[in-house]
């Protein structure tokens, strides 16, 4: 199965682009597989929550949180 592709162009200042060649050749690598994969990098480094920690997070923001002195006090709290 083939990824449909579509074509960029943008403007790199020159400094970036003898960095970006040097990276690139580093790794035995194209300029063109070299962008790609950091793309890659950046965009599918984002964390998604999942369904327990959405549930935190908006229990958080409801105010329904544990509130403690110190560590300890939190541990006795969660019975830990």
């Amino acid at each position: 199965m083939s990824t449909k592709m579509t074509r960029m162009s943008i403007d790199v200042p020159l400094k970036d682009h003898r960095r970006i060649k040097i990276l690139a050749a580093a790794e035995g690598a194209s300029i063109r597989e070299f962008v790609i994969d950091c793309i890659h990098e950046k965009i599918y480094s984002q964390k998604v929550p999942n369904k327990k920690t959405l549930k935190a997070m908006e229990d958080a923001r409801k105010g329904k949180t544990k509130k403690a002195a110190n560590f300890d006090d939190l541990c006795k709290q969660l019975d830990i």
